[in-house]
């Protein structure tokens, strides 16, 4: 065999939690207008939220987390979903505020109700973990799912996971595979990894190599251990699968540039 399946299922399992942890890293989600030029279509919460932005980030002022969570809390509290998801970031990473998890879920949960889907993800990495909640994979792939509706890379991966490792959810690769590649093609480094691992052992699809190869290769420029296996691939392959693998990475490389995306 060219390539032992038993690498498949050691790392699928170190990708899926990394895919956990990736997806609870905090990352503003909105791009920051000029705030000191907003007009009257910007309500206080939403400049009261864009404050917040400007201490978290350090933007034209001393970064301060402890004010950019007060700013948060007080747009937070007028039920605007942006604040409530920067709010939970900082309690889940201790940042201006004491560390909390509970709290965390809490406001995460009020984003996610709202449709945030972002939080939604995020709320399903603690019920998926058991951080801040009881842990409990059912309520994990429910938020996943909602998250992946609204085309979430990162919620359509945990949810491609989840069907993955058969947890909540009956185990069904072609599923898993469908996600993987869903987000892979958004550009997420964790699906792309994911999507290779599945092509390398002909898990729902015909084994290709060169397929593996290319999405390792894309996956590289977030995951550095990525590269170690997709060098490991290559040296298993002929030569023409090689000059194809190259093509393909070269060409989805192309098609990001071209939407303007990269990876996650």
């Amino acid at each position: 065999m060219r390539f032992c399946r038993i690498i498949f299922a050691a790392l699928a399992s170190w990708c899926a939690c990394f895919a956990d942890v990736q997806s609870g890293k905090p990352g503003l989600p909105h791009k920051q207008p000029d705030i000191r030029s907003a007009t009257s279509q910007y309500d206080q919460a939403e400049k009261d939220y864009w404050r917040g932005v400007e201490f978290e980030e350090g933007d034209a002022v001393e970064q301060d987390y402890e004010a950019a969570a007060r700013w948060y809390r007080q747009a937070a509290d007028s039920g605007f979903a942006p604040a409530q998801y920067n709010l939970a970031k900082l309690y889940q990473r201790g940042l201006g505020v004491e560390q909390n998890l509970e709290r965390a879920a809490l406001w995460y949960r009020k984003a996610a109700e709202q449709g945030d889907g972002e939080a939604q993800n995020n709320l399903g990495v603690l019920y998926a973990t058991g951080q801040g909640v009881a842990h409990d994979d059912g309520e994990a792939v429910r938020w996943y799912r909602l998250a992946a509706e609204q085309d979430d890379p990162e919620g359509t991966t945990n949810l491609g996971t989840m069907y993955l490792q058969g947890r909540a959810v009956e185990r069904d690769f072609a599923q898993a595979f469908q996600l993987f590649r869903k987000a892979a093609e958004q550009g997420h480094a964790v699906a792309q990894n994911n999507l290779a691992l599945m092509y390398a052992n002909g898990q729902s699809v015909p084994r290709d190599y060169a397929w593996a190869y290319a999405w390792l290769d894309l996956a590289t420029e977030r995951i550095s251990g990525c590269a170690e296996l997709r060098d490991r691939i290559g040296k298993e392959m002929t030569s023409d699968e090689m000059t194809r693998a190259r093509d393909l990475s070269r060409q989805k490389r192309a098609e990001f540039a071209q939407k303007g995306k990269t990876p996650k």
